[in-house]
């Protein structure tokens, strides 16, 4: 599984804060990739509390407070926001404003990765086509996080220091590839002030340097580091900068991902897989065809609720859609276009979610050398019942 690398301490094992934690898991989770409408991240907590339980779960629902109570955690991680639309009150009238209330009662401060988790690389839908066998071609909706072109004017004699400093701050940094800059020399020019303490040149004259202007392309997370660390390593008292957004796109993953089997599939072959492999009591699925002779080699999979992007997925090239859940309309859809529709369940098709994270937090706690301890809440219940004759 691959991982954002965050390293930040060294000694002895250390507790963090709040305010500190979370800043650094909007940065391991890849906030960023978190549609606009979603609300990830530090939803409640006290941001001066040190973080030394954290207790990882699908849903922050009662059970999951008395379970996070019980276990003395001082986090609950979520995939499910909590507050999800704006609060106009907090009572105890409904069965959510109590949830909140009794998690502030006991000081315990709640983080979410919601879509996010959805369309990272290290998410729930890669991980599920892993496990189902299924290697990767491409997404409905790639997903990525802004990204800026940093430019620097630097001495020729500097330009080895300042190319450091780009670098190990995420400069020019993409995938595989790491340290990635240009330069072009030019010449520079400027006339230092009266108050001004001048690298080179005079105060009130015109000055003429020999420069390289340096860039590289940087993610929005590692920007303002990189800007530190740049103007810091310059000799210029004013180093002259441009910051420049990009238009560009840069996938870092993406929501609903299709792949396909090495050999194709049987349908009784690929449901009994989806049943096994995701420990499943119970699916249910629609077909249009006969399916004695029909084979599944490409799959498409949307975990969680398929409403927000169904639409768009007519088009694509599938034999099969794999969904926590759709709604009616939408499948009779796929139905009179021949695709097999599978429904596992909003939850079950997300069960994966708390693996994830702890595989995430044991890699977190270990490189950073955290005091912290980490627990996996309770498989959710299946909220529907099935009266079969």
């Amino acid at each position: 599984m691959r991982r954002s690398q965050v390293r930040i301490l060294v000694g002895p094992p250390k507790k963090m804060l709040l305010k500190e934690i979370t800043t650094y898991f909007d940065k391991l989770f890849k906030k960023d990739l978190a549609f606009s409408w979603d609300n990830c991240g530090l939803l409640i907590g006290d941001l001066n509390k040190e973080i030394s339980r954290i207790l990882i779960t699908l849903d922050v629902d009662s059970h999951a407070v008395e379970d996070a109570k019980q276990k003395k955690a001082d986090l609950i991680f979520s995939h499910h926001p909590l507050i999800f639309n704006p609060i106009k009150k907090l009572t105890s009238e409904s069965a959510n404003e109590k949830i909140i209330t009794d998690i502030i009662k006991n000081d315990i401060a709640v983080y979410s990765a919601h879509t996010n988790m959805d369309a990272a690389e290290f998410g729930i839908g890669s991980n599920l086509m892993k496990i189902l066998g299924l290697n990767h071609l491409s997404y409905i909706e790639a997903a990525g996080s802004p990204w800026y072109k940093f430019v620097i004017f630097v001495p020729i004699d500097y330009e080895e220091k300042i190319r450091d400093a780009m670098c190990i701050s995420g400069g020019g940094t993409w995938k595989d590839y790491s340290c990635c800059t240009f330069g072009t020399e030019g010449k520079g020019t400027f006339r230092p002030g009266s108050s001004s303490s001048p690298f080179i040149g005079e105060k009130g004259e015109l000055s003429e340097m020999r420069e390289i202007r340096m860039e590289c392309i940087v993610s929005k997370e590692n920007i303002e580091s990189l800007k530190d660390a740049v103007i810091k390593a310059h000799p210029y008292e004013e180093p002259a900068y441009d910051i420049y957004p990009l238009e560009n796109t840069f996938n870092e993953g993406g929501i609903g991902q299709i792949g396909e089997f090495e050999a194709p599939l049987s349908i009784e072959d690929f449901l009994k897989r989806i049943k096994e492999e995701l420990g499943l009591k119970n699916l249910r699925f629609v077909f249009s065809k006969s399916a004695s002779n029909v084979k599944i080699k490409k799959v498409l999979i949307l975990n969680g609720s398929a409403g927000s992007i169904v639409e768009g997925i007519k088009v694509f090239d599938f034999d099969a859609l794999i969904c926590g859940e759709i709604d009616y309309h939408n499948c009779a859809a796929l139905f009179e276009k021949g695709k097999l529709v599978i429904e596992t369940g909003h939850a079950e098709s997300e069960m994966i979610f708390t693996d994830i994270v702890f595989e995430m937090l044991e890699g977190f706690k270990k490189e950073n050398k955290l005091d912290l301890v980490l627990y996996k809440g309770e498989r959710p219940k299946n909220l529907w019942r099935y009266f079969i004759e």
